[in-house]
């Protein structure tokens, strides 16, 4: 009887690489229907965008105050700075595992994908925040879509998509980790009434399109062989 082989043996598997093409094109179908539904709602007034200031305003009427401080707490680290921190050093812990620099580059492109459709939405659409007098902490430039919302989904996101999912406690503690720091983080940009939740979700649809493309590019291109990333400490290139 053959003994199994180490999974580091055999060579990285990014959670990515195992999703079906049909479910891969499906969430990001979907990220872009409802990315250009509320794009739509806010530009006319219709749609999803109609429920937004409803929804605040419930929100700002109803919050109690220690929700109010953990919203803060949960805003402040969940802010852009950080969540790039964590994706960029995530990428580089993952590529030291996987000895191959494939995994840091997946988070570098991602994270200038991020970046570009943060603030390039944000200049387009142009959609001020909800009233100041709701906001529970202070917070500038536009409202769509929101930044913690994007970087933090992004980041989370990121992470899991280049586990290794036979690393299984690994990969489901960091799952369950990305679905509440991305949730809690979202939550609190509504909590404090800086954001409205058409904005919130605008930054999920984006983090999904932007992760998506970068880690499907960076795949096909280290599956085409036309360029070898450099390995870590090994004769030639595994992920």
């Amino acid at each position: 009887m053959t003994a199994p082989v180490p999974a580091r043996a055999i060579g990285w598997q990014p959670a990515a690489g195992r999703l079906r093409p049909v479910a891969s094109v499906v969430a990001l179908a979907l990220a872009v229907i409802v990315l250009a539904l509320l794009w739509v709602g806010v530009a006319s007034g219709t749609l999803l965008a109609t429920l937004d200031p409803g929804v605040d305003a419930w929100v700002v009427a109803t919050r109690p105050e220690p929700l109010v401080v953990a919203a803060r707490i949960v805003s402040e680290v969940g802010q852009p700075a950080v969540m790039i921190a964590v994706m960029l050093l995530g990428g580089l812990l993952i590529a030291r595992a996987a000895r191959s620099w494939w995994p840091a580059v997946a988070a570098a492109v991602a994270a200038a994908l991020l970046a570009v459709a943060d603030n390039g939405v944000k200049v387009i659409v142009a959609r001020p925040r909800p009233p100041l007098a709701w906001h529970a902490m202070s917070a500038q430039g536009l409202s769509f879509p929101s930044g913690h919302a994007l970087w933090s989904a992004g980041a989370a996101l990121l992470l899991v998509l280049l586990l290794d999912p036979r690393r299984h406690a690994a990969f489901r503690m960091t799952t369950v980790l990305a679905v509440v720091v991305a949730v809690a983080v979202a939550a609190s940009r509504i909590v404090v009434a800086v954001h409205y939740p058409g904005d919130v979700l605008a930054g999920w649809c984006l983090a999904v399109l932007a992760d998506g493309i970068a880690v499907a590019v960076v795949l096909r291109v280290r599956s085409s062989g036309v360029v070898r990333g450099p390995a870590i400490g090994l004769a030639r290139d595994q992920w």
